[in-house]
């Protein structure tokens, strides 16, 4: 026989706020949950999956990321650590598989919460659920979202509902706007949401430090993630930048065939960043893998960097200039170039490939999956952890009227930027003759 248990909100330790406390008894169909960082969005939207898990035997649950692997670190952590108590016997048993591999997590009463991406549909979208809660929902399209409707029809639960949790994009986001037509409940959360930040009547120590932290971040992300707004990124050095368009899902078909070249910016305090990019026959350029870490020394980012290019073949090998991690990686059979570092001519080389051609599509793409590994660090910081989260906050300084100034972007955060714009001065300079180096044996 199934247990079942009887839900009592007030008589839970946890205990919501703001947004959060307005989630549990909305009914909406589709809900929008937004606000800016570390308000407690996640934490509130996990409560109430476990909550309805427990109430109502049988009934079937997804958490979903635009990536599967994106979860391990963040939402599960959340979900394993303060929602979900261990050793009891109503709760599902957290021992049996590390979360990396996690798929589902099973109650005694018959209930599952299903843990999956958008990455691979497959798996998630063949079966049906009561509850579909979307985390950093604004990853994912309009697509992906009305895909995720169509399995809302388990049945098991007084009323069906999806969930996006995010943090504002800019305000032309496909979610802000579905929100803005009526099509979703819009709740908003704020920092004094969160009792670690906010006592309800001043900031606590924990507060105070995580405030100055996002004060630190410019541009668009200084706007989203500290202010709560859907905001456009002003002075921003690529404004024709848009994750809906420039952020592929999947690759063309035949990709792999296509011209090959990696790209190197150093570091270790800051992040070491390669990219891998292919080019296809009309010149377009696909960042298809990306390695965006810090903390790792040279060595082992070659020895990670051969690992990962076992069986392709790369023109050339780009890089920044310094002479010793350059002779590291030479060391580690990876000879590179150094890069065209001219700023202002490489911005405009990368904008112009931003800017929709002649067929309507521009001429630089980047997947979606293409992170190998996703820096848990620079996530806590609230700092980019790929190329493609720089675009927000790579922004002009501004002059003492408060407009911007442009000339060279402000040097902060911009280490995939940088490397991309390596990337591009390479594919746009003249034809020359070109020798492939194949990976694989080394």
């Amino acid at each position: 026989m199934s247990k079942t248990a009887t839900i009592d909100p007030g008589s839970m330790l946890y205990q919501p706020r703001g947004a959060a406390r307005e989630l549990f008894p909305c009914r909406a169909l589709e809900v929008l949950l937004e606000g800016p960082a570390g308000t407690g969005k996640s934490r509130g939207a996990l409560e109430k999956a476990n909550r309805w898990a427990l109430k109502c035997p049988g009934s079937r649950t997804l958490l979903v990321r635009k990536t599967r692997v994106s979860m391990s670190e963040s939402v599960l952590v959340t979900l394993e650590s303060r929602v979900i108590p261990d050793n009891t016997d109503l709760y599902p048993d957290l021992r049996n598989q590390q979360r990396k591999n996690r798929t589902t997590y099973e109650y005694p009463n018959g209930s599952v919460i299903v843990v999956g991406g958008m990455d691979n549909p497959d798996r998630i979208m063949s079966t049906e659920y009561d509850r579909i809660f979307a985390f950093e929902a604004t990853e994912l399209t309009e697509g992906d979202w009305e895909q995720l409707l169509t399995r809302l029809r388990n049945g098991r639960t007084p009323y069906h509902q999806i969930v996006a949790d995010c943090n504002p994009g800019g305000p032309t986001h496909w979610l802000n706007q579905r929100a803005i037509k009526g099509s979703m409940s819009r709740l908003l959360s704020r920092h004094e949401d969160n009792p670690l930040l906010h006592d309800g009547a001043k900031w606590t120590k924990a507060g105070a430090e995580y405030l100055s932290t996002l004060a630190r971040l410019t541009g668009a992300r200084l706007a989203r993630l500290l202010q709560g707004k859907w905001a456009s990124n002003e002075g921003g050095v690529y404004p024709e930048f848009d994750a809906a368009v420039h952020v592929i899902s999947a690759m063309p078909s035949g990709w792999q065939t296509w011209r090959k070249i990696r790209v190197i910016d150093f570091g270790y305090t800051n992040p070491f960043v390669c990219q891998w990019w292919a080019i296809d026959p009309d010149g377009r350029m696909y960042l298809y893998r990306e390695i965006y870490r810090r903390g790792v020394i040279v060595q082992d980012h070659a020895a990670t960097i051969t690992s990962l290019s076992a069986g392709e073949t790369f023109e050339a090998n780009i890089a920044d200039h310094d002479a010793e991690d350059r002779a590291t990686l030479a060391r580690h059979g990876i000879t590179t170039q150094p890069a065209h570092k001219a700023v202002s001519v490489g911005i405009e080389a990368v904008a112009a490939r931003l800017r929709p051609a002649g067929d309507g599509r521009p001429r630089l793409f980047i997947l979606s999956t293409a992170l190998v590994h996703r820096d848990e660090q620079l996530a806590e910081s609230r700092k980019p952890t790929s190329t493609a989260e720089e675009f927000d906050g790579y922004v002009y300084p501004k002059g003492q009227d408060g407009k911007p100034m442009k000339e060279e972007p402000v040097k902060e955060n911009d280490h995939g930027m940088d490397t991309a714009r390596y990337a591009v001065m390479y594919a746009e300079r003249p034809a020359v003759k070109r020798v492939a180096v194949r990976y694989g044996s080394v």
